[in-house]
């Protein structure tokens, strides 16, 4: 009888600190409901936690015309960033694989576009899941009408190294046609020289091409077509970005009109 006694108390101490809980929640509902801006997160606020890793490193002045960026890069003050004139596009990374979304995405996405850049959304194609898998996850984070311009897929190397070459191209095209059906433009697709040459060429040529290439002569590209975009810098310092950045040129009359959804 001591026993079941104890065992009914024990559960009343437990109902009455859920009910209490319960409690708690309703007023938290109740105040936000009152004051949402109490707990609104100001893009001022993000920033604030900016942290220049390169302070005192000269700001680079060679003529590029685009930047893209993932969370590698760190907290961004993007009102600094859209003081610089070189800056006419913005790609910014999104998702990865089929489940795996960057952590300053959104953040990212939502504080360029107030300050006013024209932005764009990347995915990087890996060989751990099918291009489908792959397609859902990087529509699913990549809204639509937030996309000032043609979603980019990040296909390198490192990314699908279990694929043979023949099933690279298969998988690649598969996301590609899905990316056309949802955005209604075929992605620009980002590579390295090398690997680019070795494996995707000539099969996308008819694509907008951004071809990564660190040296100072121009990269060439197998087969007929050309590429639109050189990312000929990987150490980049631009004023508001606190680590190393990507820089880009356009390249065989490219202009950002031919970058926009």
């Amino acid at each position: 009888m001591r026993r079941q006694r104890r065992r009914r108390n024990h559960y009343t101490v437990k109902q009455r600190v859920w009910a209490a809980a319960g409690v708690c929640l309703l007023l938290l509902l109740l105040v936000f409901l009152l004051n949402p801006g109490l707990f609104k997160i100001t893009v001022k606020q993000v920033e604030s936690s900016f942290y220049d890793h390169l302070k005192g490193k000269p700001y680079s002045r060679m003529a590029y015309d685009g930047i893209d960026v993932s969370k590698h890069n760190g907290v961004i003050q993007w009102q600094e960033v859209a003081k610089n004139t070189h800056i006419q596009f913005v790609y910014i990374k999104a998702t990865e694989g089929r489940s795996l979304v960057d952590k300053r995405y959104r953040a990212n996405i939502a504080a360029a576009r107030e300050a006013g850049l024209r932005v764009g959304s990347y995915h990087f194609f890996t060989s751990r899941s099918s291009a489908q898998a792959q397609f859902r996850n990087f529509s699913s984070v990549a809204d639509k009408q937030q996309q000032d311009l043609i979603p980019l897929v990040d296909v390198e190397e490192k990314g699908v190294r279990s694929w043979t070459p023949a099933q690279v191209v298969d998988s690649l095209s598969v996301f590609v046609s899905l990316v056309k059906q949802h955005y209604g433009k075929l992605p620009v697709i980002y590579s390295g020289s090398h690997f680019y040459n070795e494996v995707l060429a000539p099969h996308f040529n008819h694509h907008l091409l951004f071809i990564a290439a660190y040296k100072d002569d121009l990269p060439k590209l197998k087969g007929p077509g050309r590429y639109n975009i050189w990312q000929y810098s990987e150490r980049g310092h631009v004023k508001g970005i606190g680590n190393y950045v990507d820089l880009n040129r356009f390249v065989s009359a490219t202009t950002i009109d031919d970058l926009l959804l």
